[in-house]
């Protein structure tokens, strides 16, 4: 069975379009909390780190597409999913002081991100647009060699 995030990565691999996917959601949210508050700026803080993990879950999903791959693109992608961590304002300019802990935490959230992209249904994607049909080049002439002088 194709979850969401498998033929959404599949459709990346062809078509990179997620961030308008995830924009939608901001605008929503401040007509709730208002945009000029520090809490409409916080949720749209929040709204950009959780749609970059977003995207990186899907970044991974797109360029590893082998079946059972799953770790491989847990691997792939908690590093670059903790990164965003890091500099998000929860915690930039803290220091981490357990290394282990803080990654198990990245990985948890990468696996997080995977599992509600996967809850999902598949008929949310998009279909890529099919391959533009090019024309034949024009055959060209043998060439003919000349005697040498």
């Amino acid at each position: 069975m194709s979850t969401f995030l498998s033929r959404l990565g599949k459709v990346l691999a062809t078509v990179v379009n997620i961030a308008s996917v995830a924009a939608g959601i901001g605008p929503i949210l401040e007509g709730f909390l208002g945009s000029n508050t520090k809490v409409g700026a916080a949720v749209g803080t929040a709204v950009n780190d959780l749609t970059a993990i977003g995207q990186t879950v899907l970044s991974a999903e797109a360029m590893i597409q082998a079946p059972g791959s799953g770790v491989q693109k847990l691997a792939a992608a908690t590093p670059l999913v903790a990164q965003i961590v890091q500099t998000s304002e929860l915690v930039a300019g803290h220091k981490i002081a357990n290394e282990a802990l803080f990654i198990q935490g990245s990985q948890k959230i990468t696996s997080g991100v995977a599992d509600i992209l996967n809850s999902l249904h598949p008929d949310g994607v998009p279909n890529p647009s099919p391959a533009p049909t090019l024309e034949p080049l024009p055959t060209l002439p043998t060439p003919t060699v000349l005697p040498s002088a």
